[in-house]
Parts: C-alpha cells; sequence; structure tokens
C-alpha cells in the first residue's frame, strides 16, 4: 500500500495500467481504493476479514486489491476456473465477510448456501445485471462514510493475501502471503530490468500468483500495466502494437497461441523486448512448436531442465516478432518470492538496433 500512496504522491497523473484503452493513473487507483476501503469498513470489514476476489483482470480487480490492503483484510484471489461444487469448499473454509465477483462467473457461485455465504455478503460487477441471491458493484457503496477513520497498518508479518492452489493433485489449498513477503516478491522484480521505463502486457490473470505479482511489481517499481481482461491472442497482439508495450508475462498456451495467430495474422510489435514465461509445466505437445522448420530453437544457458520448454516457447515467440535473445541472463523469482542468481527459466530478448 505504501507503494502507491508513494507514486500517487510523486506521479499522480502517471499510468499505473490502461484497460480498454482507458488509462488509469496513480491518483485514480488511490481514490477508488481509498473509496472501496470505506465501503468496506461501513460493511463491517475489519482487519484480518477474508474478501473473495472472483474477478479477470478489470478495474475492480485492482482496485479492490488494494481497498483490502487499506484496512488489513485478507484478498482472497479465487481461481476462475472453479466450479460450483469446488466453490462452496473454498468458501467453508474462508469464512468470507465478503464476495467481490463478475457476472459472467457468477453462475458457479448462485447455488452456494446462504449459510455458507449470505446473500447481502454478495456483490457482483457487469452491466447485465442478469445475476440471482447478489447485489450490484454499486451496492457496495451505498450509506458508506467518507469520514470514518481508518484502521492503523496492519503489522508486515500479518497475512494479506491467500491464494488457493490449483487442486489438481488433491483438495486446493491456501498459500499466504504478509505485506513483507508481497514487498519482497515485487522489489525482485527490478532485477529483471522491471522499470518505470516499461510498458508491461499482463494477460495473466491476477486471481494467480503470476499475474498477480506482476501488477503489484508496476506500481511499486512505476511501470505501466495494459490489462487484458481474458487472453485472446488477436486482442494481446493489437494491444501490444496499439501501445508498445515491450515487456509480456504469459503462460504456455498463450506463447503457443501468439506463434499461431503472429504467422497467419503478423502484427507489428517491434517494440516488444522482454517475454517472461512460467507457472505451469509445458505439455508434451507444445515442444513440437520448437521444431518446426520456420522456427529456430535456442539453447537457454543455465536453465534447468525441466523449465527448457517454457524458455523455447517465449523464445520462440520472440524469433517469430523479429527479436533477437540479450546476451547474459535473467533473474527468476520463484513462487516464495525468493530472486534466484542470474539464472533464469525465461528468455530476455531485445530489438535489434
Amino acid at each position: 500500500m505504501n507503494a502507491l500512496f508513494h507514486r500517487a504522491t510523486t506521479r499522480p497523473d502517471g499510468t499505473a495500467f490502461i484497460y480498454d484503452e482507458v488509462v488509469w493513473t496513480y491518483h485514480d487507483l488511490l481514490t477508488g481504493a481509498e473509496r472501496l476501503s470505506r465501503a468496506f469498513l461501513a460493511r463491517g470489514v475489519r482487519q484480518g476479514d477474508r474478501v473473495v476476489l472472483h474477478m479477470p483482470n478489470t478495474p475492480e480487480m485492482a482496485v479492490a486489491l488494494y481497498a483490502c490492503f487499506r484496512v488489513g483484510a485478507i484478498a482472497c484471489p479465487t481461481n476462475l476456473r472453479f466450479k460450483t461444487a469446488e466453490l462452496r469448499e473454498i468458501f467453508r473454509r474462508l469464512h468470507p465477510a465478503l464476495y467481490l465477483g463478475e457476472e459472467q462467473l457468477y453462475s458457479h457461485v448462485e447455488p452456494i448456501e446462504p449459510e455458507i455465504l449470505a446473500a447481502e455478503k454478495r456483490f457482483v460487477t457487469g452491466p447485465s445485471g442478469a445475476y440471482k441471491g447478489a447485489r450490484p458493484w454499486s451496492a457496495l457503496f451505498v450509506d458508506s462514510v467518507g469520514d470514518r477513520p481508518m484502521p492503523l497498518e496492519p503489522d508486515k508479518d500479518a497475512p494479506a493475501v491467500l491464494l488457493t492452489t490449483s487442486g489438481t493433485t488433491g483438495r486446493p489449498k491456501f498459500v499466504t502471503h504478509t505485506p513483507a513477503t508481497l514487498s519482497a516478491i515485487a522489489e525482485a522484480y527490478a532485477h529483471i530490468d522491471f522499470d518505470a521505463a516499461q510498458i508491461v502486457l499482463n494477460a495473466c490473470p491476477m486471481v494467480h500468483g503470476m499475474g498477480l505479482f506482476a501488477f503489484l511489481a508496476s506500481v511499486n517499481l512505476g511501470a505501466a500495466m495494459v490489462l487484458v481482461e481474458r487472453f485472446d491472442p488477436d486482442a494481446v497482439l493489437d494491444r501490444i502494437e496499439l501501445h508498445g508495450c515491450t515487456r509480456m508475462l504469459g503462460l504456455p498456451f498463450m506463447y503457443d497461441a501468439l506463434l499461431e495467430r503472429q504467422r497467419k495474422r503478423p502484427q507489428r510489435v517491434s517494440s516488444l523486448r522482454h517475454c517472461t514465461c512460467g507457472g505451469m509445466c509445458v505439455p508434451s505437445s507444445y515442444r513440437s512448436t520448437s521444431r518446426r522448420p520456420s522456427v529456430r530453437r535456442c539453447a537457454i544457458s543455465g536453465a534447468r531442465p525441466r523449465w527448457s520448454a517454457r524458455s523455447v516457447l517465449a523464445y520462440n515467440l520472440g524469433l517469430s516478432l523479429g527479436l533477437r535473445r540479450a546476451p547474459g541472463f535473467v533473474s527468476w523469482t520463484t513462487k516464495a518470492g525468493m530472486c534466484r542468481e542470474a539464472r533464469s527459466v525465461s528468455s530476455l530478448f531485445v530489438v535489434p538496433t
């Protein structure tokens, strides 16, 4: 939260993120977070309460994260692929003080019993209002008091975020992050040239670690971010061209799809200099990409063998976009938030001069 205060004070008109071609400044983000945090207090949310965030990459998601940080509530970004049975179990364990969702996802939440998630705790964003048993996003701000005193800053080691694992090997588990660990992760991004000169495209959902950490790092380090609500290869390539994005974060399947679309419908994306890939294991079918005659294969020095397929996918995308590999290595931030030495599972590209 301190990073956002700093940016809003020193660069109030600086770009925090761009969504649907609308620019959100640091002042806008802070103002939105302050307003929502007061709505939280009016709804009885206190430090340590859990707030479920069940939304794609939207301004509401960004604002809600910082509103949770502001009042000391625990943000609980929830997997967008979970169905009703999985969500019911998650909510049963969380005992959320509020549920903030999006109308396209709410159909999986609607059948959940009010004993687990009361109707008055459900708030949904979306234009159609086609959801039952929940209230519209605007209702959050009814009766919120502007002069209500804000709580003290939470302890740096208090829980701030609960991320859920995918549950592919069993019952989904919670991974706890504190303000201290989130700050350490954000600061580690500086080791991969993540700075105010960058325009970062984030196609990874912020309900998962990679998308969330990159967003927080962009605020901490002053980099503008282009938010993609839901991954679509054409939309991603269009935004890279439109905004001159210099860095992209993605998952292996995203790079595979981008490679295919760039071959069929080439875009002017020479601004892109860094492609970072990670977050999941690479299916063996994707490895065939690196064997296609039209794409050169690279050897990634220092990368662990089990990560090489990820690096190859990112590298192939760079080659298809006319980029070249920069000399040396870049750092990699692990899920634990520790910055390894100059050994990377990602690939770094620069535009030829």
